[in-house]
């Protein structure tokens, strides 16, 4: 009963990045929630990094997105953006930049969408689980 545990798993690696990035496919199909971990270490300061999860349409193969991404991330810190069915924005504490109503899809990603081409230090990791 593996696919009933908690799962912790790195998706993006640290590194200097100025574009849009984009973490490895993923599939789970009994887990329902997902926690995602944007530790940012420097930061430009402009254009901002916004999270998004991606699911994936089976008959096109296209990704579509799950969630806004929060406010743009313009600093340094740890940022942390949820995923779950009872998911919601009223009284988030600090840290949790968004917290959305949604099922994690069976076949997912995480892009880190760069809103201009300046540079950021971070990297991505995320649990996923079950309900319950």
């Amino acid at each position: 009963m593996a696919a009933d545990l908690k799962t912790r798993r790195s998706l993006l690696p640290s590194a200097a990045r100025t574009a849009t990035t984009t973490s490895p496919v993923q599939k789970d199909a009994s887990q329902q929630f997902l926690r995602v971990y944007l530790n940012v270490t420097a930061a430009s300061g402009t254009g901002g990094l916004k999270v998004l999860v991606r699911g994936y349409d089976l008959t096109s193969g296209l990704p579509a997105a799950m969630n806004a991404g929060g406010a743009g991330v313009t600093g340094i810190g740890l940022y942390v953006f949820e995923l779950m069915p009872n998911g919601t924005v009223a009284g988030l504490p600090p840290g949790i930049i968004e917290c959305v109503g949604r099922i994690l899809p069976c076949v997912w990603d995480v892009q880190v969408f760069a809103g201009d081409a300046t540079s950021y230090t971070y990297s991505l990791g995320c649990e996923v689980f079950p309900p319950g």
